[in-house]
C-alpha cells in the first residue's frame, strides 16, 4: 500500500483564505505606499501565502511578519 502524507503547502486555498490574505497584503501595501499590482506586492503576496500555509493563521502575526520582510 502506498502511504502519502499531505503537507499544508499542498492544500488548496479557499476564497475565505484568499480574502483574508488579500486584506493583509492590502494593509501592508497601503502603509508602505506599494502599488498593489507591482512586483514588490507580488513578492510580498507570495510570502504571505507561504507563511499562511506554514501555519501562521493570525492576521496580526501575518501583518507583523510581512512588515518585517520589507
Amino acid at each position: 500500500m502506498l502511504e502519502t502524507s499531505i503537507h499544508p503547502q499542498d492544500l488548496p486555498l479557499f476564497s475565505d483564505d484568499l480574502d483574508r490574505l488579500e486584506k493583509v497584503l492590502d494593509a501592508v501595501c497601503k502603509e508602505r505606499g506599494i502599488d498593489h499590482r507591482g512586483r514588490e506586492a507580488e513578492r510580498l503576496g507570495a510570502l504571505i501565502i507561504q507563511l499562511y500555509r506554514q501555519g501562521v493563521k493570525e492576521d496580526a502575526k501575518l501583518l507583523a511578519l510581512a512588515r518585517a520582510y520589507l
